[in-house]
């Protein structure tokens, strides 16, 4: 590759990196956050004016006006950003405790291996670890390069250091840097979004039993409804958070395999990819 292209190249895999950034900022903080904010500012002025929340709300907006307008939209902002990340984090560490309390926080690293060995087979695995040595090392080494008094290494959210840890992070990183097509960001963004919608979920559902002149049976079917809810998006999380790591494995094997065979076709310039190991026909031809 002439280093025009690669300028290039890196130059659009940083835009796509920062485009999801944003879209993930706005659709898991800033979205949730206004509605947070927004909810817990009614409630707050309906307690201040529990007789008329609509004349107080007038008498507030026709009190703003001017250089203020803009004051008031920008501290509103960044209260609902504040807000959307903070009951985002909070969310992540409810993750977390559930998946401390299931045991099932992540899959063993050798069962990872297996499974990928049992899906794909021995000759497909050996060919992508002996092109990725890292990974290989990472699925291959006994126990766990993990130690709790590490902070530096201690990733953000519900997430925890360990070597399955740190192969999901290098093939997410490969995916996105070589095929972005095949890199988990789908996964990885409905997560975020799932989690950020239990804070506004929770004073949405408050906000809407404090002011609605709902009697106790609505109230309570409402507050059961909005439970539920939370139940079966905390449900939908813990299962994509143990797919994402199996989908960014996955799709590395595949994308290698995709181009060892393209690499294989008659007339390919394509680079050249490692030999097969001499038992690898024999392997397959057993296994068949």
């Amino acid at each position: 590759m002439d280093p025009l292209t690669a300028v290039t190249a890196g130059r659009a895999a940083a835009g796509r990196r920062f485009a999801f950034y944003v879209s993930v900022q706005l659709t898991s903080v800033m979205v949730p956050g206004l509605v947070a904010v927004t909810s817990l500012a009614a409630l707050m002025l309906h307690a201040r004016h529990p007789e008329d929340l609509g004349a107080a709300l007038g008498d507030a907006v026709q009190t703003i006006r001017g250089p203020a307008v803009i004051l008031v939209d920008v501290s509103w902002l960044a209260a609902a950003y504040l807000a959307g990340y903070v009951g985002r984090e909070l969310a992540f560490r409810l993750i977390g405790a559930a998946e401390r309390l299931r045991g099932r926080h992540h899959p063993a690293l050798g069962a990872l291996y297996a499974e990928l060995e049992a899906v794909y087979g021995q000759a497909a695995l050996r060919r992508c670890l002996r092109t990725h040595p890292l990974l290989r090392h990472l699925l291959t080494t006994a126990g766990t390069t993990a130690a709790r008094s590490q902070d530096l290494r201690r990733p953000g959210g519900a997430l925890r250091t360990g070597n399955v840890y740190e192969a999901f992070v290098y093939a997410k990183s490969w995916l996105r840097e070589h095929n972005p097509g095949l890199a988990p960001d789908a996964t990885e963004a409905e997560i975020n979004i799932l989690l950020s919608t239990l804070l506004p979920l929770a004073l949405g559902t408050w906000a809407l039993i404090g002011l609605a002149p709902l009697g106790a049976v609505a109230a309570s079917v409402i507050a059961l409804v909005a439970a539920t809810v939370a139940a079966v998006v905390v449900a939908q999380v813990l299962r994509l958070r143990r797919t994402e790591c199996w989908e960014a494995l996955r799709n590395l094997l595949e994308d290698h395999e995709m181009r060892h065979a393209a690499a294989r076709l008659p007339g390919s310039s394509g680079p050249v990819v490692p030999a097969d190991d001499p038992g690898d026909d024999a392997q397959m031809s057993g296994a068949a």
